[in-house]
């Protein structure tokens, strides 16, 4: 198929492909997808220069049938021409590159550890087990980002389930490559039982399947839903992906957001990654909480002192009788035991912390080496207590 296009000032010759070959490491597809493969194409152009320069080719995407949007995504054109190519390319980028948190990442270490292991990552079924809220986001530095009871998770689009998807990115964006191959190493662990499946499809995570010229199923007119065995051979290449083939941040698994904010206001001097609170005013009550906590200790504490003083300063000056000398040791000695009570509790807290927090240094440090000849180094089950 030849074409030009009149927004490109050098003459080119185009010749269309669709994409067949098969990664082992990211595009392996179940016999029963490969219909739904064909609803795009990639188009090679080569762009010949002037001189002695060799030839460039340039690879944009097109749809197989009557269409000209990304599959899911109608507002995004897939069209032969040099500006909806490079409207598609921002729209990728924007949707899946996450250098906010990449940038991040190397500083998490600093802020009490985070073990960087991409397996850290919780079932969809035992989320709720954890009391969180699974919360759909289409943002792709929040995905599987928690914040107490809740945890955000991005749903897979449905342009991913096309071989000739990844064979454009493979040239168009390495980066982009990069993140789009961590990002579906996630759902290999979130994704791990038929009850997880089933949940990832009642909230909307998993798309549907459109197949060029099938009728159209009036109860399912935006096509089928993947069987679990379906989905299962479109996810299992994915886990065979290293670290060095995805971005930083899908180096961790699930990450704090609390975390992710105390490293963003020290290293990179911002108030937040992310405002879960938009307004200032839920902000600073949540941040004003534990300075009252401290607060209240240091006011009990200092009364208990204030109490026991009072109790010297009587003295001999009391009535000797109808129980005052009970009344004025317990008024002396109980403060005490309060006193002594809350920097118990203070410093068994501090104590967990820090045990805690060397645990997972040296686990951290022990992942970090293990995983160059350990394959199943850093895993680890989430939540337990060991």
């Amino acid at each position: 198929m030849n074409s030009t296009s009149s927004s490109s000032p050098s003459p080119r010759t185009a010749t269309t492909t669709t994409s067949t070959t098969r990664s082992h490491n990211f595009t392996g597809f179940a016999k029963e997808l490969k219909d739904f493969s064909k609803l795009l194409t990639v188009e090679t152009i080569p762009i010949t220069r002037g001189g002695p320069q060799p030839t460039e080719p340039w690879k944009t995407l097109k749809r197989t049938d009557n269409k000209t949007f990304l599959p899911g995504q109608p507002r995004i054109a897939v069209k032969d021409d040099a500006g909806s190519d490079k409207k598609l390319l921002e729209y990728l980028q924007k949707c899946h590159l996450t250098k906010e948190l990449d940038d991040l990442m190397p500083f998490m270490r600093f802020i009490f550890v985070q073990t960087p292991s991409f397996r850290h990552i919780t079932p969809l079924h035992h989320q709720e087990s954890r009391e969180r809220k699974i919360i759909v986001d289409e943002h792709p530095g929040l995905h599987l980002v928690w914040y107490y009871e809740r945890i955000f998770v991005k749903p897979i689009p449905a342009y991913f389930y096309s071989p000739a998807f990844w064979d454009y990115i493979k040239t168009a964006d390495e980066d982009l490559l990069k993140a789009a191959r961590g990002f579906m190493r996630t759902y290999y662990f979130l994704i791990q039982y038929p009850t997880d499946y089933a949940l990832a499809c009642k909230i909307g995570l998993i798309p549907r399947i459109q197949e060029p010229g099938a009728p159209v199923d009036p109860k399912e007119p935006e096509g089928r839903l993947p069987t679990y065995e379906e989905y299962c051979a479109f996810i299992e290449p994915f886990q065979h992906s290293t670290d060095h083939d995805v971005n930083r941040r899908f180096h961790y698994g699930e990450v704090r957001l609390t975390r992710i904010n105390r490293t963003a206001l020290v290293f990179r001097l911002h108030l937040a990654y992310f405002h879960i609170y938009p307004q200032w005013g839920s902000y600073l009550a949540h941040f004003l909480a534990p300075i009252i906590t401290t607060f209240a200790v240091s006011t009990v504490v200092l009364n208990s002192m204030q109490v026991s003083l009072a109790a010297l300063d009587i003295g001999p000056d009391y009535p000797k009788n109808r129980g005052w000398p009970s009344f004025v040791d317990v008024s002396l000695y109980f403060p005490i035991a309060v006193i002594v009570l809350i920097a118990s509790v203070v410093a068994l807290g501090i104590t967990g912390i820090l045990i805690m927090g060397i645990k997972d240094m040296q686990w951290a440090n022990k992942t970090r080496r293990a995983k160059r000849t350990d394959p199943n180094a850093g895993e680890k089950s989430s939540g337990l207590i060991w």
